[in-house]
């Protein structure tokens, strides 16, 4: 996969460079859209499949784009329409891309030439009849255009880095944003289950209430049903509170608020996807594909050319040339001069020493990157495994065994073998295990988007941290093993 580079970019001719300095000199906006459009060519086929080509268009008005949004809001929301409106709305975003308009107006600058000087001047004596005399002269830096191709080049290589930057950003925001998405799955699906599991406990607890009224059960029993009644009904407020907490977060990211915030979710988290294939090539696939280590190269060609720049700045003698014309009565005298700055004691050593220094630093930054994307890719795909293995023997193992015991039990009490008790424990066992399900389910996915985060190209703000491993409550059997198949 190609990264853009300043040596994509061919220098163009001096008369070139001439006419589309002054066509530029001549007419000054914001680059947004063309800026835009080059963000969209560096992601490629990096682009997250079912976002609209025209969400980074940059050319839609305020309107425009408030209309598409509200069109995806009218439905309920799925991960890919939250990445668009997180692409079309969010202004962290369009601030990213106005950061990198700064480095186009910066190579915009640089390509210029400098301006020439006009000296006009006139003098009459205060005595006598002589007639006024006319000086005029030319002046031009040719130190400056001679320079122009370095300070240029140094500008171009800067403005990379900033586009593999932004292009870096709008992917940190898609994956951010479906994690965020796949949160507020997660906490729905978890205040559903709190919910059935305070509808079983109020149950027992009004099954006790009326067995405790002719005498069938003990004020101990009573007790603990009243407890686990008022247990589950504080597990629901925490699943309310972690659910409005993962809505808000999303909202922040698409950029929403008023009536817009009342979104609706298209359907819950999906089982573990299929399983992943051979892992040969993926860390060389996830380093090609780096948009951490192409801003990095960028910056290490930008510091190569400043270095450049400065030791030619320096050895070079500053340079400016005019012409010079003075009317005396009735006769012109033109001349020309040439004038030469000699480098004794400023070389630009400082300026040489810094670009240095800042490349050094730059390639130990692109080597410890580069290891750390190799170590991340092993991670999330250590982890999408195991959390696969997990949830699919929650699913398949512990879910139906829980269901089972559930059946048996409700066959013991129709055979008036256990209580109305055992029953509703049973039932909460299920519930149980459901709510474990959840909980590695959601990280399953979290490592998934991780894994295509690395493989899309940004490392920048992966969140991998130490694998959470769900428990389910005592005497409902545990959680599944890490290792289970």
């Amino acid at each position: 996969m190609k990264t853009w580079s300043p040596s994509r970019w061919k220098r163009p001719a001096a008369g070139a460079l001439l006419a589309s300095t002054l066509v530029l000199g001549g007419c000054v906006t914001v680059p947004l859209a063309s800026d835009a459009r080059d963000v969209h060519a560096t992601l490629g086929s990096r682009w997250t499949p079912g976002v609209p080509v025209n969400a980074l268009s940059g050319e839609a008005s305020r309107t425009d784009t408030d209309v598409d949004v509200q069109a995806l809001l009218a439905r309920p929301l799925t991960a890919d329409s939250a990445v668009s409106i997180a692409l079309l709305n969010n202004r962290e975003l369009r601030a990213a891309m106005h950061d990198l308009g700064v480095a186009t107006g910066n190579l915009v600058q640089a390509s210029l030439p400098p301006n020439p000087e006009v000296e006009l001047e006139l003098r009459k004596p205060t005595q006598g009849d002589d007639p006024m005399q006319v000086d005029i002269g030319l002046e031009y830096d040719l130190s400056e255009l001679i320079l122009l191709p370095l300070r240029r080049g140094a500008a171009q290589a800067e403005r990379s880095a900033e586009r593999a930057r932004t292009a870096g950003t709008v992917l940190e925001l898609a994956y951010r944003t479906r994690l965020a998405f796949l949160e507020v799955q997660a906490r729905q699906q978890q205040l559903d289950l709190r919910n059935r599991a305070l509808q079983t406990a109020q149950a027992g607890h009004g099954t006790a209430v009326e067995l405790e009224k002719v005498g069938n059960v003990s004020a101990l029993t009573l007790a603990n049903e009243r407890s686990a009644v008022e247990s589950a009904r504080l597990a629901v407020a925490e699943a309310e509170s972690a659910l409005l907490d993962a809505r808000e977060a999303l909202n922040v990211l698409l950029g929403l608020f008023g009536p817009s915030t009342r979104w609706t979710l298209d359907a819950p988290l999906a089982d573990p996807a299929e399983e992943l294939g051979p892992g040969e090539g993926l860390e060389a696939r996830a380093i090609e594909a780096s948009l951490d280590l192409a801003e990095l190269r960028g910056r290490m060609e930008s510091a190569d050319q400043r270095h450049r720049l400065a030791a030619t700045e320096g050895f070079l003698p500053h340079l400016s040339g005019g012409l010079h014309g003075e009317k005396d009565e009735d006769r012109w005298e033109l001349g020309a001069h040439l004038t030469v700055g000699l480098p004794l004691f400023d070389r630009k050593q400082g300026e040489r020493m810094s670009a240095l220094s800042s490349r050094e630093s730059l390639k130990a930054r692109y080597e410890a990157t580069a290891t750390a994307i190799r170590a991340s890719l092993r991670q999330a795909r250590g982890r999408v495994e195991s959390t696969a293995r997990r949830a699919r023997h929650v699913r398949d193992v512990l879910l139906p065994a829980r269901s089972r015991a559930l059946d048996e039990t409700v066959l013991q009490y129709n055979a008036m073998q256990v209580g109305v008790f055992e029953v509703l424990r049973a039932q909460a066992a299920v519930t149980d295990a459901a709510s474990t399900y959840v909980e590695t389910l959601l990280e399953h996915h979290r490592a998934r988007s991780a894994l295509e985060q690395l493989l899309a190209g940004r490392h920048q703000g992966l969140e991998l941290g130490p694998t959470r491993v769900s428990a389910a409550t005592p005497g409902s059997g545990g959680a599944a093993p890490a290792d289970a198949h």
